[in-house]
């Protein structure tokens, strides 16, 4: 019964885990997605969240055709800082957005929706509004998309977001972009999936929807870290689209699952406007085509110094593809084939098949004994973990780190559940595994206040929250509507807790 209740929860409450999946090519349009993993398909075939759509939802995606009248853009929008609420006309959501500070109503700019599974649309904003302001993109976070929501609801919540953008702010249509992180990364996906009108998805730690087929093509760039849990579905479904002829580029940059730093943005901006100047969306700029180069040169020649032969040969890969027609690839195609004839690619490749399997493997174990298994076991794996994480060569200790990511996934997800439902017995041990795997991230102690908040225990309500203050939790909002923390309003401590979160959120 403890299994089946994870499992419900799971599906209830993420946007669909894909780990454990590879895709299939039907056709150049045609993506399905084939489930090899029996408890997967238990998990991934549940209704809500950023999955299947539930029963009588609507499988559409969000950015249905905007209207052909011409509006009235808004001359006075703030511009050259990020505004972090502004309220769709309808009323529906609020959204933040970043204009350049060159930005004038007489020209059409290029935007970049990006959506977090958080509702937090001001984060990717503050991270990349520099490369906004850079590149001349006006970008826009959405405040209401969110992990969780039924696939109908999120799919008005875009198309509402999209048409009030357009009827204020004046934007280039032939170059308008999304982008998302982990759950966040399907929604921004799944537009441009279905209805088209989108140049392109960079993706940040998460692929495609579950079962939704392409109906219109889209260049596609994607962001994962070599921590990152999520790295063999970016990986998979970055080979797929080499089948499919999708233009498409991969980039592994070292972390965790998170948004992508802003060095990595920059290099999948450059590359979506240099493909855009192939595309004739944007006129050719030599400059741009340059710094593409030099970005692209710079992380060949630090996976040369860390014998990494895979990146240089995706990096590589996509560098002649996407230069080719603007610039002499000659040197590439040469460093290209260098690379693929030699026995260390050779090997790698071999290798990462295996840490596939091997990961895989360990996904499918961790989903479906977390809750059969006792602390001590789970002491015990964590420990097995972390040594070969430690010890072991680095692609294979990676791999590890990974899977401890991973279980720290399900104790997060176990420990909600179990919280929510007032199972505190079960509590109190997944959240004492959730700490083991993944000691540094911040919901851990965040969901202990919950924990002890529920045993009327305020001391160590505030003590686990000012623990994850420390550790960066930066979600104020959250903190301050959480109805379980409302008793704790006035107490000194909890006032102080808000103040360190507020400081995490201002950087």
């Amino acid at each position: 019964m403890i299994l089946l209740a994870t499992i419900f929860y799971i599906c209830g409450n993420t946007n669909g885990i894909t780990n454990g999946i590879t895709y299939q090519l039907l056709s150049v349009k045609k993506i399905v997605f084939i489930l090899i993993v029996p408890v997967l398909t238990i998990l991934l075939s549940c209704n809500g969240g950023n999955g299947a759509p539930s029963a009588g939802g609507s499988d559409s995606a969000a950015a249905a055709p905007l209207p052909a009248a011409t509006p009235a853009y808004e001359a006075s929008l703030p511009k050259g800082r990020v505004v972090d609420s502004m309220m769709c006309k309808d009323g529906s959501q609020s959204f933040a957005f970043y204009l350049p500070s060159y930005y004038t109503v007489d020209k059409a700019f290029p935007v970049i929706y990006f959506f977090d599974p958080h509702t937090h649309g001001i984060l990717p904003l503050k991270m990349y509004k520099d490369l906004a302001e850079k590149y001349g993109f006006v970008i826009v976070g959405s405040n209401a998309s969110k992990n969780g929501m039924e696939w109908a609801e999120t799919n008005k919540g875009a198309k509402a977001l999209m048409t009030d953008v357009w009827s204020r702010i004046h934007i280039d249509d032939r170059r308008v972009y999304t982008a998302g992180f982990s759950g966040g990364a399907r929604v921004a996906s799944s537009i441009a999936m279905q209805d088209g009108g989108v140049a392109g998805v960079i993706s940040c730690a998460a692929g495609f929807p579950r079962g939704m087929t392409p109906q219109s093509k889209f260049d596609h760039f994607g962001l994962v870290g070599n921590l990152d849990f999520n790295m063999g579905e970016l990986q998979q479904l970055d080979g797929l689209l080499e089948q499919s002829g999708f233009t498409h580029q991969l980039l592994v940059f070292d972390g965790k699952h998170g948004w992508a730093p802003a060095e990595d943005l920059n290099t999948a901006l450059l590359w979506m406007q240099v493909n855009a100047m192939k595309e004739h969306l944007q006129p050719q700029n030599d400059v741009l085509v340059l710094a593409l180069k030099v970005d692209n040169e710079k992380i060949i020649a630090a996976a040369r110094s860390a014998g990494d032969a895979m990146k240089q040969q995706t990096v590589l890969n996509g560098l002649v593809k996407t230069l080719n027609g603007l610039a002499d690839v000659t040197v590439y195609q040469k460093q290209l084939a260098n690379i693929e004839s030699s026995e260390a690619y050779k090997k790698a490749v071999v290798l990462q098949q295996q840490l596939q399997q091997t990961e895989m493997a360990q996904q499918q174990e961790f989903a479906q004994q977390f809750a059969a298994k006792d602390e001590n076991w789970w002491t015990s794996k964590i420990a097995e973990l972390n040594k070969k994480a430690r010890s072991a060569p680095p692609l294979v200790a990676q791999m590890n780190q990974r899977s401890l990511n991973f279980l720290g996934l399900i104790s997060y997800m176990n420990s909600n559940h179990a919280i929510e439902t007032g199972d505190l017995e079960h509590a109190a041990i997944y959240l004492s595994i959730f700490k083991k795997a993944d000691p540094k991230n911040a919901d851990q102690p965040y969901l202990s206040a919950l924990y002890y908040v529920k045993k009327q225990d305020v001391p160590h309500a505030i003590a686990t929250l000012k623990d994850a203050a420390s550790m960066g939790y930066s979600d104020v909002w959250q903190l301050l509507s959480e109805p379980a923390f409302s008793s704790l309003h006035e107490d000194a401590g909890f006032t102080e807790v808000v103040a360190m979160v507020q400081k995490n959120s201002a950087k």
